[in-house]
């Protein structure tokens, strides 16, 4: 049997893949206990996903509970009142690895066949994050910046900040987070943003000196980013926010590249199509949540160019295109 933490890397893998809802795996030892906070009829869903990949599939209902069994050692119970899977058995670890993340792509397939996909965000992270799209849409925060870039304040930063990177994860782009200073909020949000928007094939990089320019190492914030990603509690059922399994996932997905630099900007590249973002704020409580008033520049432009002019020079890519 794999040690717990070796567990708890693998289903941060199988977590990653595509779902048409949010999902959360919970690693009980002897069971694999599976849940979601989507509303609609989840035990159908999961049944269709069975009975399409096990047409010979024969299962039992009592009461509440519907028992599978769709391989040896495994049995699979469904409870049709509070949406919880579990799987268990000799046989449901081997399985899980082997089998569970064809079950997500069939059913993530299926529901897009329907054209039922939901917003795979946990509801509960969104709100943390205090992001409703519905309400500020990025383009309107672009807009706000004044052509040539302009002064602007410390609050509109940081949401310009938080939606651009939300918004370019949601349509899968590279990411990259240039910055000499990070603090464990900052760093809290950019792993909330990647679960948020698990599914889309982002990729993510942050550029930081392995030493900030207050002296603070970036080892420690990192540190002190993950207290907080276990510490921190939903308002109303005071359940961790983030479990392990998405916090596996998101430290592994986060590509730590180490440099000596004072710039600070975000950008993104799509095909042959990229944003940036430069500004004189660091991404740090000193620049986000004091009244400081600093440079902020936006623009579109080649990835070629993004590439040789903003990364390359960092070595964040390795040929100078």
């Amino acid at each position: 049997m794999p040690s717990k933490k070796d567990r708890a890397r693998v289903l941060s893998q199988i977590w990653g893949t595509p779902t048409p809802f949010d999902i959360d795996f919970f690693d009980k030892g002897n069971e694999i206990v599976v849940t979601t906070h989507y509303k609609g009829d989840v035990v159908t869903f999961w049944m269709e996903v069975y009975k399409r990949l096990y047409p010979e599939l024969t299962y039992r209902e009592k009461a509440d509970i519907i028992k599978i069994k769709p391989a040896p050692g495994v049995t699979i119970k469904l409870n049709k009142r509070s949406s919880i899977m579990k799987i268990s058995g000799k046989g449901h670890w081997i399985w899980m690895l082997d089998s569970f993340t064809e079950v997500l792509e069939q059913g993530n397939a299926d529901m897009r066949e329907l054209d039922e996909v939901h917003s795979v965000s946990d509801n509960s992270v969104t709100r943390y994050l205090q992001l409703d799209k519905n309400v500020e849409e990025v383009q309107d925060l672009l807009d706000m910046i004044p052509e040539g870039g302009g002064i602007m304040q410390h609050d509109f930063i940081m949401r310009l900040w938080k939606s651009l990177i939300d918004d370019w994860f949601g349509c899968g782009a590279n990411v990259h987070i240039v910055t000499p200073r990070i603090d464990e909020e900052r760093l809290f949000q950019v792993f909330l943003l990647m679960i948020r928007n698990k599914g889309t094939a982002f990729n993510v990089s942050l550029c930081i000196p392995e030493k900030g320019p207050g002296g603070e190492k970036f080892k420690k914030t990192l540190e002190t980013t993950v207290r907080m990603m276990k510490k921190t509690r939903t308002p109303r059922t005071q359940k961790r926010l983030v479990s392990d399994v998405k916090m596996q996932w998101a430290l592994e997905n986060l590509t730590v590249h180490h440099e000596n630099f004072s710039t600070n900007f975000i950008a993104a590249f799509k095909d042959d199509e990229a944003e940036v973002l430069t500004t004189t704020a660091h991404f740090h409580k000193s620049h986000f949540h004091t009244f400081k008033k600093d440079n902020v520049c936006y623009n579109k432009l080649p990835t070629t160019d993004l590439k040789r002019n903003y990364l390359f020079p960092l070595g964040v890519t390795t040929v100078n295109l």
